[in-house]
């Protein structure tokens, strides 16, 4: 069986964010260190933690005997013997309901849910919820590590409920894929292609899309608020019930788009591209918010 790589069990398990392991990704690029001590190093997580989870976790997920799950929160560095007696002490408040130990350590903010989660579903068993988000911190983790080592074709994939936002993916490819309810929020894809994309529901708030070609893409209800769409290209997208308002559309194309129902701002100091085969609201007047025909 494979190793899991651990960027992907860290992001998995809610102990560090994509942008932090972005950012590690690329200074292991340019230094001779593991990912785990570069996460330590910046204080991410404790190098035990990283330790942990390369030197014990596989043996620990193909043990049949199973511990009490305190034991792999010490032994992951999560919690620590103060921590622990805290929680202990809780528990046996009579003025409280019971409560179970993992339930208590949340309560407490000692971890997060996730983390929780996490431990729980790898080690006592596996759910369908727990599947979605391995399959879906893979896809994250795996995109981001084949950017920064040259790639820059994602043209066709499939990758629902994407977990993007706040990394840098410039120039790429991601015509064809299918990004339904995707977060992009203050992602940067500035100069790449999204032809015949669907982003449906997407979340791109305050993304860089400055020359990004959404041609013929779908846009359905996507929130572009505070997006920068300099000169970005929707020529035939369908933008039908999206949120532009306070988008930065200058020079930006939207020949042949579908915009009804689209939430735009009522003037515009600069020029933004319109033809008569575009559609609007009849609420909405294009020459008198400050957009040029090309026609």
């Amino acid at each position: 069986m494979k190793s899991q790589p651990l960027g992907e069990i860290l992001i998995e398990a809610g102990l560090v964010s994509l942008d932090q392991i972005e950012f590690a990704l690329y200074e292991q690029a340019n230094k001779n260190l593991k990912i785990g001590q570069i996460l330590a190093h910046h204080n991410w997580i404790k190098q035990e933690t990283a330790d942990f989870f390369v030197e014990q976790w596989p043996q620990i997920l193909r043990a049949q005997e199973k511990k009490p799950l305190v034991y792999y929160f010490k032994l992951a560095g999560l919690l620590d013997e103060r921590q622990i007696d805290a929680v202990l002490q809780k528990q046996q408040q009579k003025s409280l309901r019971p409560r179970r130990f993992h339930k208590l350590v949340v309560q407490l903010g000692y971890l997060e849910q996730t983390t929780v989660d996490f431990f729980l579903s790898k080690i006592f068993g596996s759910n369908k919820i727990a599947n979605s988000k391995e399959l879906e911190t893979v896809k994250s983790f795996e995109i981001l590590r084949q950017y920064i080592q040259g790639q820059r074709d994602f043209s066709q994939i499939t990758f629902k409920e994407a977990k993007l936002s706040d990394i840098t993916l410039k120039e790429i490819n991601l015509s064809g894929s299918k990004l339904k309810s995707a977060d992009l929020n203050r992602a940067n894809l500035s100069h790449s292609k999204l032809i015949k994309s669907d982003l449906t529901h997407a979340n791109l708030a305050k993304a860089n899309l400055m020359f990004v070609d959404f041609s013929e893409a779908t846009l359905k209800s996507a929130n572009l608020q505070e997006t920068n769409l300099d000169q970005a290209n929707f020529t035939g997208a369908d933008l039908s019930g999206a949120v532009l308002t306070k988008a930065y559309l200058f020079n930006a194309s939207f020949a042949s788009a579908d915009l009804r129902g689209a939430y735009l701002d009522s003037s515009y100091p600069y020029a933004v591209y319109y033809d008569s085969s575009t559609s609007f609201d009849d609420s909405f007047d294009p020459q008198k918010a400050g957009w040029k025909s090309i026609n």
